[in-house]
């Protein structure tokens, strides 16, 4: 397939030169095979170039923007792209995600070719004023460096043996495209009624911790002032963290986690998420980055979709709801993380508990930790072995199960907790010996890779602390970065087959993906939706089934 390399310029003025609603394209620069530059000046129509782009490999940098402008101006997808970008944070092994001054072009450019950029004219172009040389110049000078960039993260890519993860990425791009320019409703109605309720929790809280005190000139915001009361009754907080009041079992400590709840949700959510509404279509259209993480994973800012408030909540997905006449398709993946380290660690009993009918892992550990027989373990007993199976890859050992089942109400002493840990890796002496022997050759080579081949790098630990941190990470993220490459696998190849159909990719969250589509399309959409994730799970997880769960709603909600 013939490379193209493309960049565009946008209008700054009034400071619209990244929004993509709002901002317009002032040049589009192509260099084309021959090596010939074409720079097309305030374009009113691409039908000219719409074929070359649409059919060709497109190599660029950060070419979701530029892919952004192109879509949402032109109607021009851009299917097959490179992004030097994303090229440069994969090779890094994740070690230049979310890190500034190492992956811009400048500093590609200096990387590959040892050459500086002088990136002042960036901000002069405008749209309807014809360029001067010297922005001609720049313009050319954003492609000129793009081939040998290409050329030698290539040859990088080939050597680390990356070509699966690299094509996933790139092939996942459209498909956030696709997800920024959709956008998410959010019901402003519901969203006010929500504010009301909550100003009423928190106005609550307030007046009974006021009573509590036996004083109403305390500053309920203030951690010296809470500090100083608490101990006052006799309950010894060191501070009014979440973690900290866990600790503590009194009426005090629940109505005062109320109120700092409400008052969480009112100043970070409720307050701030109309601010991004977006005044011309109506809907929250946020920032996602496509390795936002080591792992692979997304992140997500203006707002942060990823991280909403509705565990404190639970109604809080109800005020992001389906246009009139739609439905929200929100499919994700089945306990994905256990069964990724079920694949992973070939553990005979943790494969037996997925390939058999009904069978309830989080019932059987209990059973084995607990020494009872299944029929015998309680509600109580199951909680605790589901917060050991999850947290068991995150490198979680006996203080952090202790927290994990404090701030859920349950009490267990020092030793019990090392015995529940105990007793799991006993069960499960396959999943003890994947855990241990990966973060034994994480910490050896500085660098694990997970079943699809994606590199995950560590700096070299200057201490006992980074060592042990090394270790931890080294458990959890070949799970976590399989789940995000199945994700990005699924996100591309649903792209290809609801985007042409004007489907909305609406969020994504971890292992969850959510769409709109017409009532009358809801159907084929779910199917599609659980095809494609189960598709993409199986390719990895051979020895066990993948499932994904869809819900079909007027609201964002899962089972």
């Amino acid at each position: 397939m013939p490379v193209l390399y493309l960049d565009i310029e946008t209008d700054n003025t009034n400071g619209f030169g990244l929004d993509v609603f709002n901002g317009k394209i002032v040049t589009i620069q192509i260099l084309l095979p021959s090596g010939k530059t074409i720079i097309l000046k305030d374009p009113g129509s691409l039908d000219n170039v719409k074929s070359l782009l649409e059919n060709n490999l497109i190599v660029g940098h950060n070419l979701k923007f530029d892919s952004k402008f192109l879509k949402h101006h032109f109607g021009v997808t851009l299917y097959n792209v490179y992004d030097t970008y994303l090229a440069e944070i994969i090779l890094s092994g994740g070690l230049y995600a979310g890190k500034h001054g190492v992956t811009g072009l400048k500093d590609l450019v200096f990387r590959y070719c040892g050459q500086q950029m002088n990136k002042e004219e960036q901000q002069g172009f405008r749209y309807g004023v014809p360029l001067t040389q010297e922005q001609k110049q720049y313009a050319a000078n954003d492609l000129k460096y793009l081939p040998e960039i290409f050329k030698q993260q290539q040859a990088k890519i080939k050597l680390l043996e990356l070509e699966n993860i690299i094509n996933t990425e790139m092939k996942a791009l459209p498909a956030i495209v696709w997800l920024e320019l959709s956008g998410i409703y959010v019901d402003r109605k519901r969203l006010n009624e929500l504010q009301k309720e909550i100003n009423t929790r928190k106005r609550e809280a307030e007046q009974s911790l006021y009573e509590m005190f036996r004083t109403s000139k305390i500053n309920l915001n203030s951690t010296q002032q809470l500090t100083k009361e608490l101990n006052r009754l006799g309950i010894p907080v060191k501070n009014t963290k979440s973690e900290e009041l866990a600790k503590f079992d009194h009426p005090i400590i629940k109505t005062l986690t109320e109120y700092k709840e409400t008052e969480k949700l009112l100043n970070t959510f409720v307050g701030k998420l109309p601010t991004f509404i977006n005044k011309k279509t109506g809907r929250i259209h946020a920032d996602f980055f496509q390795l936002g993480a080591k792992s692979g994973r997304l992140s997500c800012t203006k707002p942060n979709l990823q991280q909403q408030p509705s565990r404190t909540l639970p109604e809080w997905r109800t005020i992001f709801k389906a246009a009139e006449g739609n439905k929200i398709i929100t499919a994700d993946y089945s306990q994905i993380e256990l069964r990724i380290l079920a694949q992973v660690s070939g553990d005979k009993e943790y494969l037996k508990a997925y390939n058999t009918e009904n069978a309830d892992l989080h019932k059987l550990t209990a059973s084995k930790i607990f020494n009872k027989p299944l029929d015998a373990v309680d509600k109580k007993d199951r909680s605790v072995a589901k917060t050991v199976n999850f947290g068991i890859a995150y490198g979680m050992w006996a203080p952090g199960l202790q927290k994990k089942l404090q701030s859920a109400g349950i009490e267990i002493t020092d030793n019990e907790a090392e015995g529940i840990i105990k007793g799991f890796y006993e069960a499960y002496p396959g999943v003890a010996k994947y855990l241990r022997d990966i973060s034994t050759e994480g910490l050896k080579n500085l660098e694990v890779k997970n079943k699809a081949g994606r590199i995950m790098r560590f700096e070299k630990p200057e201490d006992e602390k980074a060592q042990k941190s090394i270790k931890r990470e080294s458990k959890n993220l070949p799970i976590q970065s399989l789940c995000a490459d199945m994700v990005k696998i699924a996100m591309g190849n649903i792209f290809l087959k609801l985007e042409p159909k004007g489907v909305k990719f609406i969020n994504t969250v971890h292992d969850e993906l959510v769409f709109e589509c017409t009532e009358e399309q809801a159907e084929e959409v779910q199917d599609i939706v659980k095809t494609e994730m189960e598709k993409a799970g199986s390719l990895f997880l051979t020895d066990l089934p993948c499932s994904a769960e869809v819900t079909v709603s007027d609201i964002w909600e899962k089972d």
